[in-house]
């Protein structure tokens, strides 16, 4: 691969870190991009690991995966390497959890990586010091580069294609699990606030019930209708974490599962499908239905002097069927509420579960001891 850039400078400082104008980029940076063959093993002062706690940026990371081996014998030296590569393995990954950093903050791990850059969308380092502290003790050399044009291409064209390759820090299954339920969260939160608004009522504030008037529609019902579908698949989704090794986690999967399992998900998708309680009422035109009922029933008779009387006798039929299935879906309405907070509540929970046990997650495939 060939990109070429323009505005490089070369760059050898002595004592510090060669790519110290990137870091000073990274507090008003919308993008920060690395790729490092070696982080600090060590605990002293991470001035890289340290700036990126104060960004808001959209980061992703790519080291290698420190002292690791296709294999290891069984043997003194086998066991020597392989205690060697655990803990090693250990300190890249307690150095770079996420959860250390405030914000977006996504590294991965590449087996066959030995560059070197770091960047923002303004300027990238490219040359021989590793993502380390050591780095400023040594001799080293590179060029910064403020070609956005070039930055840009070489994230697209290089960055991203050696990201795909790569090792992702978490579960892949746990982490999709953790985004689902994440989305499903905001989801049923704005139902439940659609119901609250548009469709409930708080009664000389002791209790929610039906509103006279509802201003949900069939596209609500048809929104609703679909995440419920989505949430059907919750348990199968968990499923997809279960952790061979960790039945601590696994019995606390059983218990969430189990939450999932009691809600009454097919009742609610019938309430809200066509001949349902709910669908009924929101689909109900008491105008339209008046109109029907006066070309139905009085076409013959509404003429002239008795045509106002006729339609507002049909008016007040059309009002009626309106109050019934108003009435039915009442008696209902409790319940159906009662529901939508037990999704919530559920699903909260499961929020909780993954953050829990999100550290204990991490990617089997790094660590190959």
């Amino acid at each position: 691969m060939e990109l070429s850039f323009d505005s490089g400078r070369f760059v050898s400082l002595d004592g510090d870190l060669n790519y110290k104008e990137v870091l000073d980029d990274f507090p008003t940076a919308k993008i920060i991009r690395i790729i490092t063959y070696n982080i600090s093993k060590n605990q002293r002062y991470d001035a890289l690991l340290d700036a990126l706690k104060n960004t808001d940026a959209d980061v992703q990371l790519i080291t290698n995966v420190p002292s690791r081996m296709d294999k290891y014998h069984n043997t003194n030296a086998g066991h020597n390497m392989r205690s060697t590569a655990r803990k090693n393995i250990n300190i890249y990954i307690s150095k770079l959890n996420p959860n250390n950093f405030p914000g977006q903050f996504t590294p991965y791990f590449n087996v066959h990586n030995h560059a070197k850059l770091i960047g923002t969308e303004n300027i990238v380092y490219i040359g021989s010091a590793n993502y380390s502290n050591e780095s400023a003790d040594n001799i080293e050399t590179g060029v910064l580069i403020e070609d956005k044009d070039f930055i840009q291409e070489l994230y697209a064209e290089f960055f991203d294609k050696v990201r795909e390759d790569s090792l992702s820090y978490f579960d892949e299954n746990f982490s999709a699990f953790q985004l689902f339920i994440l989305s499903l969260y905001a989801k049923f939160k704005y139902h439940h606030h659609k119901m609250l608004e548009d469709l409930y009522t708080d009664y000389m504030r002791t209790k929610m019930v039906v509103a006279d008037s509802i201003f949900i529609d069939v596209s609500d019902l048809e929104a609703l209708y679909s995440d419920l579908d989505e949430l059907d698949s919750v348990c199968r989704a968990a499923d997809d974490t279960y952790d061979e090794e960790n039945e601590d986690y696994n019995d606390a999967l059983e218990q969430l599962k189990g939450l999932f399992d009691r809600l009454s998900i097919d009742w609610l998708k019938e309430t809200i499908s066509e001949g349902g309680t709910l669908y009924q009422l929101v689909t109900f035109n008491t105008e339209e239905k008046a109109n029907d009922i006066l070309q139905e029933e009085y076409a013959s008779v509404a003429w002239d002097e008795y045509l106002d009387a006729y339609v507002e006798k049909a008016m007040d039929s059309a009002a009626e069927i309106y109050s019934n299935l108003h009435n039915a879906f009442e008696e209902e309405s409790e319940d159906f509420l009662a529901e939508i907070e037990k999704i919530l509540s559920a699903l909260k929970a499961a929020s909780c579960f993954t953050t829990k046990w999100k550290v204990s997650k991490v990617n089997p495939e790094i660590d190959n001891t």
